[in-house]
């Protein structure tokens, strides 16, 4: 990708977990800070590309903007998991912070993210 990447661990996760492992496995969080050059991924694409992996995931997502500030995107799916994201508009830095909760107890390699998807 030519973009500088950011992970999100969260929604890749989530995006393969079955309900039935909710059921039987204590929950695990995933916890994951980048810093880009806004020049390259600004909080407006950052926000983008974390609705875009929702959906392709088939989670459900919703936004808040503070522009030039921040973007939240958070959802999940009824008893597979939730995740926030929150990309942070730090001087001339995108700062992204995944937070995801999910029960699949292996996890597979975080999947990568730019603006370009």
């Amino acid at each position: 990708m030519n973009h500088s990447q950011w992970t999100l661990a969260a929604i890749s996760v989530l995006g393969f977990a079955a309900p039935a492992l909710a059921q039987e496995a204590d929950f695990n969080l995933i916890y994951h800070v980048e810093r880009t050059p806004a020049a390259q991924l600004s909080i407006e694409a950052c926000g983008q590309a974390v609705v875009d992996a929702a959906t392709q995931a088939g989670l459900r997502s919703a936004t808040q903007s503070y522009p030039d500030q921040l973007v939240t995107v958070s959802g999940g799916e009824d008893s597979l998991g939730a995740f926030v994201v929150q990309c942070i508009a730090v001087g001339d830095t995108t700062v992204s912070v995944v937070q995801g909760i999910d029960y699949r107890q292996q996890k597979g390699a975080p999947r990568k993210l730019s603006a370009a998807g």
